[in-house]
């Protein structure tokens, strides 16, 4: 199960989750920063990115954190009653019936259907002695309640990559081009309310690690095209 969410993982590009987010008492949505690598803080922002529509991208859900105000990141559906996200989403501690995720809808904060949370699991090596600022485990699962399968108009599982059983197989290969989506910061240093997309190409490894000086073999990098990237809050 872990080799299949280790993969799905490579979702999270690297630049995605340069900040860890939180909600404070005014519902405004804070970045701390979350590892060493230097960025300016105007830099971090989804620029020329393209309006999208949850039926085009229904394997999107919102996560909510209702002991922190509200939205916190995306997630993928892998199941009927199961999605995929970051742990540092959930690393607060947050008690599991205060987790809740929307599908179905392309605003972040309204419409669609709430599915409620049962249990969460962080990957059993996020945050271990080693790997606390690591990237490599940052992996969430999340189970709804049995009587909240994750099902509705919009809402469906992402494609999971066929089986490699010798561990050599190249899904995301440097110089294809990806499609990224989410709800994180625009270019105004808002969250955004409703979902957005852009297109970008993906690196190949040896360039993502002259880049970013060490990553695993289970990740990708895509670039950043003319101003256009991913923010907080696009972990999905």
């Amino acid at each position: 199960m872990w080799k299949i969410v280790t993969f799905l993982f490579a979702i999270f590009v690297l630049n995605e989750a340069r900040y860890h987010r939180y909600f404070d008492p005014q519902n405004e949505l804070i970045e701390t920063k979350w590892m060493d690598r230097k960025i300016s803080r105007d830099s971090a922002r989804i620029t020329n990115g393209q309006p999208a529509v949850i039926a085009d991208f229904p394997y999107l859900v919102a996560m909510i954190d209702v002991a922190r105000g509200g939205f916190v990141c995306g997630g993928s559906i892998i199941g009927l009653h199961w999605s995929l996200s970051a742990a540092h989403c959930t690393d607060s501690g947050t008690p599991y019936h205060l987790i809740n995720l929307r599908g179905g809808s392309t605003n972040r904060g309204s419409g669609g259907i709430i599915f409620f949370v049962q249990q969460y699991w962080n990957h059993p090596l996020y945050g271990a002695p080693g790997n606390a600022r690591s990237l490599e485990y940052d992996i969430v699962i999340l189970r709804t309640q049995p009587d909240s399968p994750i099902q509705g108009t919009h809402v469906s599982h992402v494609a999971l990559p066929p089986n490699c059983p010798t561990g050599n197989c190249c899904n995301i290969c440097g110089g294809t081009s990806i499609t990224v989506s989410g709800w994180g910061r625009i270019e105004t240093g808002a969250s955004s309310q409703t979902l957005n997309q852009l297109v970008a190409p993906v690196h190949d490894f040896d360039d993502c690690n002259r880049i970013w000086g060490r990553i695993g073999p289970v990740f990708f990098c895509k670039s950043v095209i003319d101003g256009r990237d991913t923010c907080s809050g696009d972990s999905a």
